[in-house]
């Protein structure tokens, strides 16, 4: 072996190492140093984008996705920062900051099972919320899962709550409109039955009610005139005694 070759060697060994390193560091799923050092870009994004600006991303909360509140949020995030990477110009340094961390989530998700997480997205999948947040939350949300990522204790161990009614909100305020929606068409039923139920019974029950209301008009007026009466001839015995 010539000295050419020998430097040769001496100078792509390194290479050789830091390249199987790194392979083997991301496919342990911990990213170790280099996240720390990129989510510092975070907060220039924070300063160059307006703070009531609200971005929109789909997520599953914490209290409802558990220990995989990760994996279930990497892949609906890293599509959100695609959206908001294409707001910005080929050469702006906001979408270059942005395709930082959309590399990051997309090597995250690399180091999952495709199957699992695709399985485990399904499962949730009536879970998952359409909302927008302002650019400082966003951003906090973000170092937020990939803080937690490093920590190695995302998981495909968990289950998911029951799904509620896609018109159910969370509370009993729905179950209360619904007893009461419930209680009114009873109370409705009801009524129709007393006041006839079938075309045959209304009809009957009118031929009966008829004559009893023409009855009533003429004693209503009679008692009426009677009370305008008694009261008049009072009033004229109080004038003629003064």
């Amino acid at each position: 072996m010539d000295l050419g070759q020998s430097q040769w060697i001496n100078t792509l060994a390194p290479c050789l190492l830091l390249s199987l390193f790194t392979s083997l560091n991301l496919c342990s799923g911990k990213f170790g140093a280099p996240i720390t050092d990129d989510v510092s870009k975070l907060s220039l994004l924070k300063q160059n984008i307006p703070s009531d600006y609200e971005i929109p991303v789909h997520y599953i909360p914490k209290e409802v996705a558990g220990t995989c509140w990760v994996v279930l949020n990497i892949y609906p995030l890293e599509q959100s920062l695609r959206k908001l990477a294409n707001m910005f110009g080929a050469i702006s340094s906001n979408k270059e900051n942005i395709m930082v961390f959309i590399a990051m989530l997309k090597s995250l998700r690399f180091t999952f099972d495709h199957e699992e997480l695709e399985t485990a997205m399904q499962v949730f999948q009536c879970h998952y919320r359409e909302g927008s947040l302002i650019s400082s939350l966003y951003f906090d949300y973000i170092k937020d899962i990939l803080h937690a990522a490093t920590q190695g204790t995302s998981s495909f161990s968990c289950k998911p709550p029951p799904c509620l009614n896609s018109h159910q909100t969370p509370g009993k305020s729905v179950n209360c409109i619904q007893f009461l929606l419930r209680g009114i068409s009873e109370l409705s039923s009801r009524t129709s039955f007393f006041a006839g139920g079938h075309e045959d019974g209304r009809e009957y029950s009118w031929s009966k009610r008829t004559p009893l209301l023409l009855l009533l008009i003429p004693v209503t007026a009679c008692v009426v005139l009677i009370v305008w009466l008694v009261s008049s001839l009072t009033i004229h015995d109080d004038s003629i005694c003064l």
